[in-house]
């Protein structure tokens, strides 16, 4: 919907309020709709950035659309039939929040809306909480359609300071197509998609001028084109500056005034390599647990009993920058039963719905062991990708997927909660659902993840292996530039020319790569390649080889083989393939070298899943089908 459907589709956001209805599918499949916040309103509760203008409007469900008090329409369903979710989404793309702030109790920026505990459902009229009655018929709660019946006058308050302070609300009004007879020459105007940009970034123009123009003749200072008689172009600015920018457009009955906005572009030379956040220093650092929000255990940022599937930060990318070379990301105290344990530090798209985490661009394994260093030496944990990644101007998220196999713990530094409102930090549940923070637990937060971004690509280096046993081949690929040279910290290799490197690690060793022959905004980058202990190493794939499980694939049974010297207690679990216990942790005595564990699995789905098995320490994961 996000990235193909809203911008091949859309009419001119700035002329017209987009409405797209239609049938959701997959994880979004009870969806009733969603919309776009407004941009630039300087209201409280809001982002500066609400989104793109390509995506700019609502979508609603189909048999949510409309209302059968109007006719005959056996598609729509009850109690979401009577054209109340069009009411709800543009009380959103109109800057209101959700009656109940998002949060238990919390605040939706409205001074005459009774606080609620939560959301309503039903038509719960008389539902007490939070010291008062709840105002369950207002539009921005979730009642049944039949239940609402009312905006508040601060809501409406609200919504018409959106309409005369963001621009493209505002705009709106100011185009007058409601009254389409031209009666004098056009007034001038116009807007841009950003007027503070990087060196070599481009701007995209639209017009705004009223009584129906049909020529336009616009001149950009500093600009590439100078000039150009399109309605809507796009210009490209690479010298640093302050620029005017004017505008002449015609209509049937003549050529309008001249319109020169004075120092409408900036031009800015700094930044075009860069690290950005929404973690302000003035915030507090914090580790906050789960519990604060219900009977749960846990981390609100990283593990915890609801088996969050991953956390996000949204970046709105508001001067456009190309690239993201890598990332950095303060983690609270981490830990881990094996050695060879990791996270996943992924970039995503922001097309899901409402800037949700769309696709994946990018992704990284980084070992908990590399994290752990980083803890200890109070500063955070620096992952460069692999490759250079494309953000394309746009806005994206960068985040880690969490696993439960390897029984890890971690989290992300977090500020306190209800100091930031701006709604940029998001989690994904067990069953793959994203919803920001301020909704899914009513915490307004920002997490400290700082993308390293620019508008020139950056050195990267990717590894064929992170963990390596003494002496084994690694091989090291340089990226980003046209001349690489390599070195290692521990002497052994030292001015090495080449994009690949072929390393054989007898103990932990930083390798750098130092490019040149581009311009670049990072000119070296490094990666620490882990080396087992020699004497470990053996043990463990020792331990690792003695176990077997068979049948796989299998059915209604299987048997868990192990054979070592250990003795002592040994716990097996069946784990899904997101983390969820299937089979509870069975414990067995080991007092033979070679002992035999059935498990019954008659009553399991088919499917994949990960048997653990825990020895003295030591911890290997085996994948077995059912089917």
């Amino acid at each position: 919907i996000e990235g193909t459907l809203k911008s091949t589709t859309i009419w001119n956001p700035n002329l017209f309020y987009n409405i797209w209805t239609l049938k959701f599918g997959g994880t979004s499949n009870n969806l009733l709709g969603y919309a776009q916040f407004p941009d630039q309103s300087g209201l409280g509760g809001l982002n500066e950035t609400g989104g793109p203008a390509s995506t700019d409007g609502v979508v609603i469900q189909y048999t949510s659309f409309g209302s059968a008090d109007k006719g005959n329409f056996p598609i729509m369903q009850a109690p979401y039939n009577k054209g109340r979710t069009l009411a709800h989404e543009t009380g959103h793309w109109l800057g209101l929040r959700h009656i109940w702030g998002d949060g238990n109790c919390a605040d939706d920026f409205v001074s005459d809306t009774p606080p609620a505990a939560s959301a309503s459902s039903g038509c719960q009229v008389g539902r007490f909480s939070c010291g008062g009655t709840n105002m369950v018929e207002n539009y921005m709660d979730y009642s049944n359609d039949a239940c609402m019946n009312i905006f508040t006058i601060g809501q409406k308050a609200r919504m018409q300071a959106v309409m005369e302070l963001s621009p493209r609300r505002k705009s709106l009004i100011d185009a007058n197509l409601c009254n389409p007879i031209v009666a004098d020459v056009p007034t001038p105007n116009f807007t841009s998609d950003k007027q503070l940009i990087l060196l070599g970034g481009q701007v995209s123009f639209t017009d705004l001028s009223t009584n129906f123009p049909n020529e336009w003749s616009w001149t950009f200072e500093g600009g590439d084109p100078t000039s150009s008689i399109e309605r809507n172009p796009r210009v490209k600015y690479s010298i640093p500056g302050v620029y005017n920018v004017t505008l002449e457009a015609k209509n049937t009955l003549g050529p309008s005034t001249l319109l020169e906005k004075i120092d409408f572009i900036t031009v800015s030379a700094e930044g075009l390599c860069n690290t950005t956040t929404n973690f302000l220093p003035t915030y507090t650092p914090s580790f906050i647990p789960l519990s604060n929000y219900g009977n749960y255990t846990g981390q609100l940022t990283g593990h915890n009993s609801l088996k969050t599937k991953a956390v996000s930060e949204f970046f709105a990318n508001t001067l456009g920058y190309e690239f993201i070379s890598g990332v950095k990301i303060q983690f609270g105290e981490v830990t881990s039963i094996g050695e060879d344990a990791s996270i996943t530090v992924i970039v995503w798209n922001a097309r899901g719905p409402q800037r949700a985490p769309g696709s994946v661009i990018e992704r990284k394994v980084v070992l908990l062991k590399q994290i752990q260093e980083d803890i200890a030496n109070n500063r955070p944990t620096t992952i460069i990708l692999d490759r250079e990644t494309p953000v394309f101007n746009k806005p994206y998220q960068v985040g880690i997927e969490l696993n439960y196999i390897d029984g890890n713990t971690i989290a992300i530094q977090s500020s306190a909660d209800g100091e930031s409102t701006n709604s940029t930090s998001w989690i994904q549940d067990e069953t793959g659902l994203w919803q920001p923070y301020s909704i899914a637990f009513g915490a307004n937060i920002a997490m400290n993840i700082q993308p390293i971004i620019g508008m020139n690509p950056s050195v990267q280096i990717s590894a064929s292996k992170l963990l390596a046993y003494p002496g084994e081949e690694i091989v090291l690929n340089g990226r980003g530039a046209s001349i690489f040279v390599w070195n290692a910290a521990d002497g052994s290799v030292s001015n090495y020319a080449g994009p690949q490197l072929i390393a054989h690690p007898v103990e932990t060793t930083t390798y750098t790569a130092s490019g040149s022959g581009l311009e670049l905004c990072n000119k070296a980058a490094s990666t620490t390649i882990y080396v087992r202990d020699e004497i470990t190493a053996i043990k463990e794939e020792s331990f690792k080889t003695g176990i077997k499980i068979y049948p796989n694939p299998g059915t209604n049974k299987l048997t868990i083989e192990i054979e070592n010297n250990l003795q002592g207690t040994i716990t097996i679990q069946m784990l899904s393939m997101i983390g969820s216990e299937i089979i509870n942790q069975v414990v067995v005595e080991k007092s033979e070298t070679k002992i035999q564990r059935s498990i019954d699995a008659s009553e399991i789905s088919a499917g994949l899943y990960a048997i653990i098995v825990q020895q003295q320490g030591q911890t290997v994961v085996k994948k077995w089908i059912k089917y």
